[in-house]
């Protein structure tokens, strides 16, 4: 035992200013003496201008999802590349042809923006987002970088229309936010593969099945042809994502076929891992690549959404959760002291219905597309009705409530403070007490 006193949390250290991350990627771009890479490179003098015009916005309150982030783009980097350096991002040149993503994995910059056609590559802690075709306006373009977070950050900075270019697409009403708890996952029913990478996949898939995923073999031949529109899409149909060996997987194929996919760095060098998701579901992408790379996983793309709490069978787990088509997992809650929960006569399966009351009760928020939240509305069977619930942190989003005449004659719950708190003392062969 001891009697010192414990240490304290240490304290966090801040990001690097961009005008500090700057220079240390003019240092690395000496060091590494590369100029192969590079069809032209800023000076250092501008380049720390506009380092210097993002440190003040920073410091002025402004919000700069990329601020501290050096980027680069090839030669015909897309006309979206202003929408990173609106977010934060500063450029430090263009780069040749580079299918290794080197100014990346070199630590040169934190970004790499690729539009040329290219075998994908996955080099030692790189990986690439391979956005849906039409979501980032001009040239369709992959974001290499050495975080997920980052990447994404980056995609979502230079998404939507910009008035420019007619064919850019938006999300539509329908699009899934995640695919579930258990995610249909296709993997290659053969697959000739040198044995380095066929251990790196294998040890992929493994982690996938671990966290749930359900692996289904299948011929994944479709995605390795411009021409297979049809079958790829066939093939996508009843599964949430595939995953592939990076080996002869090219970025104008997977545009070609409309399809989004990431990349990560497998377990042996060079071989990686991609996983291929139909268009718009590039969130189900990342957060699958999450599983690889060991990163939580990324904040969601900001596509439009509602936020539903729940409290009953809806929970996830619970036998009415499957009514929450696409939706994602926002986070535990608890109401302010204002409800009670109460157990619900008549109703299969059995629930509870949250009225208004003196207690907090817990609960969980979940994310809908438009169009999911429609389908949830519509199919919600009296005497549940959706309104206002008051969270303790004064929030006031959509829940699914009770209409009180049907939870009069209830038996209060209020003491297990949830649901799950409930069905665990009944699960234990408890006494029902009254709330």
């Amino acid at each position: 035992m001891t009697t010192l006193p414990p240490e304290p949390d240490p304290v966090p250290v801040p990001p690097p200013s961009s005008s500090e991350r700057v220079r240390t990627a003019f240092e690395r771009l000496a060091k590494a003496d590369r100029p192969g890479l590079w069809a032209s490179v800023r000076t250092m003098e501008e380049v720390l201008v506009e380092a210097k015009t993002v440190d003040e916005r920073v410091h002025a309150g402004e919000d700069l999802p990329l601020a501290g982030t050096v980027c680069a783009a090839d030669a015909d980097g897309p006309p979206a590349i202003a929408r990173l350096t609106d977010a934060g991002a500063v450029v430090l040149g263009t780069t040749v042809a580079d299918p290794e993503n080197a100014v990346v994995g070199l630590e040169i910059v934190d970004l790499a923006l690729n539009s040329s056609v290219r075998e994908i590559a996955a080099p030692p802690g790189v990986l690439t987002l391979k956005p849906t075709p039409g979501l980032i306006s001009g040239t369709i373009v992959s974001v290499s970088a050495h975080r997920l977070a980052t990447a994404q950050r980056a995609v979502a900075a230079m998404l939507g229309p910009d008035g420019l270019d007619p064919a850019v697409r938006e999300w539509p009403a329908d699009v899934r936010l995640a695919a579930g708890q258990h995610p249909r996952l296709g993997i290659p029913a053969e697959a000739s593969l040198p044995l380095p990478a066929r251990r790196a996949f294998e040890v992929a898939a493994a982690s996938l099945e671990a966290s749930g995923a359900v692996l289904v073999p299948v011929d994944v031949s479709a995605l390795y042809g411009a021409g297979n529109v049809p079958a790829a899409h066939s093939l996508l149909a009843d599964l949430d994502a595939v995953l592939l060996p990076t080996v002869g997987v090219l970025d104008a194929t997977l545009n070609a076929l409309d399809l989004a996919a990431v990349t990560v760095p497998g377990d042996r060098r060079p071989y990686g891992i991609t996983v291929v998701t139909r268009a718009f579901e590039d969130q189900i992408g990342a957060d699958l690549a999450s599983v690889l790379t060991g990163e939580q996983s990324p904040d969601p793309y900001p596509c439009e959404s509602v936020d539903v709490v729940v409290f009953g069978a809806h929970l996830c787990g619970q036998p009415l959760h499957g009514e929450l088509r696409g939706a994602r997992f926002g986070g535990l809650v608890r109401t302010a002291e204002r409800y009670r929960m109460v157990l619900l006569d008549g109703v299969t399966p059995p629930q509870p219905g949250v009225i208004s009351g003196s207690a907090g009760v817990d609960g969980e928020r979940w994310r809908l597309s438009p169009a999911a939240f429609g389908r949830f509305a519509a199919g919600l069977a009296a005497p549940f009705v959706l309104g206002r619930v008051e969270l303790e942190d004064g929030s006031s989003p959509l829940a699914v409530l009770c209409e009180p005449a049907a939870a009069a004659s209830g038996e209060g719950l209020d003491r297990y403070a949830s649901w799950r708190g409930y069905l665990r003392f009944v699960s234990t062969g408890g006494r029902r007490l009254p709330g």
